[in-house]
């Protein structure tokens, strides 16, 4: 049988995301879904193997690895003609120029952000810049040796509020998003759409992580964490993931969380991210919860990995800020059995 280049390239980024995911009955399941021979399977794995992109390995079950590709740039801060978009030219730009239109528009976008982030507002003397490119994905991370960012919140809005917060507060704004309240670190909007351009994307500092993506663990928190303290020793460390076939537009990303009469005016909050263990319980959470939360005409709450839920914590939620604010409505995403349960024994109104 023979495919066309186009098809051929297809069973090849499968192969390799078999690979990738350690799939040891790889080569059954292409053959089955394909009808092709196991020789036309050793000629793809041959093929990628010549091209760099996978190696053999007695660490996995399934033969082979992934090959990452990596680059690592180190700028002094007290250079003052260091700018952000000149670094994305020189050093990201040429390493995914043969990556999807997609991810050709986001990578500028996010990485000028967050470099920007850095040079303006780390307070340290370096930034180093970490690129790792393999056939499927490309990491960037940018990391500075300042104060870090959550304790740099923590002393604006103690100096121009007088507030006193938290880490986890400062985690659970960055969330939802709109963090007027530390304007100076564009966490407004920046951070917030960044977070959902990308894959994956986290910040540690201060042995605390802000996670987005589509899977975590608490093995991937401790990483981050440990992998911050190596690269920087102290200050922000921003990890950034993204698939190098990405189709994701990014006027959908935009679209998703704004209106054509207030602009970014909904949000998505990730309720196991905000509490400890994934279980809320107490009406103070819920209270550091909903703080600002009518400045969004739509807020979904994802209970996605959220065992139960408290009584204390799903009346203030959906019965007193509910009736506080009506104008903003609430959405609720992924709860199971005996949080909707819960949801339905404070308010008689069913969500689906």
């Amino acid at each position: 049988m023979s495919f066309s280049r186009e098809k051929r390239e297809s069973i090849k980024r499968e192969l390799v995301e078999m690979l990738n995911n350690d799939d040891a009955d790889f080569d059954k399941k292409l053959m089955d879904k394909y009808e092709i021979t196991i020789t036309s399977i050793r000629r793809y794995l041959k093929d990628l193997s010549d091209s760099h992109i996978i190696r053999q390995t007695r660490l996995s079950n399934c033969g082979y690895e992934l090959i990452w590709h990596e680059y690592e740039y180190t700028y002094d801060l007290w250079d003052m003609n260091i700018e952000e978009h000149s670094v994305y030219s020189k050093v990201l730009a040429p390493l995914i120029s043969n990556c999807s239109e997609s991810a050709n528009r986001i990578w500028p976008y996010v990485f000028v952000e967050i470099m920007n982030n850095s040079i303006e507002h780390s307070n340290g003397t370096k930034i180093i810049v970490k690129i790792r490119k393999s056939y499927l994905y490309t990491d960037v991370i940018i990391a500075d040796n300042g104060l870090g960012i959550f304790q740099r919140i923590i002393d604006y809005v103690k100096r121009e509020n007088n507030i006193d917060i938290g880490i986890d507060d400062i985690i659970m704004e960055l969330h939802k998003g709109k963090l007027t309240i530390a304007k100076f670190f564009h966490s407004g909007e920046g951070i917030f759409f960044v977070s959902k351009m990308l894959d994956y994307f986290a910040i540690c500092s201060d042995n605390h992580v802000f996670f987005s993506g589509d899977t975590e663990d608490e093995n991937l928190r401790e990483y981050l964490k440990d992998y911050a303290a190596k690269i920087s020793g102290c200050g922000t460390t921003v990890w950034m993931e993204l698939s190098n076939f990405t189709e994701r537009k990014m006027q959908d990303v935009f679209d998703a969380f704004s209106t054509a009469e207030n602009g970014f005016a909904k949000t998505i909050i990730p309720i196991y991210d905000i509490c400890s263990g994934g279980y809320p319980v107490a009406r103070s959470l819920a209270r550091r919860l909903t703080f600002r939360m009518e400045e969004f005409s739509e807020v979904t709450l994802d209970f996605a990995g959220v065992p139960m839920i408290g009584q204390g914590f799903a009346h203030e939620v959906f019965v007193v800020f509910k009736n506080k604010y009506p104008q903003t409505n609430l959405i609720v995403a992924n709860a199971n059995p005996d949080v909707s349960k819960m949801i339905l024994h404070v308010t008689n109104t069913k969500y689906s």
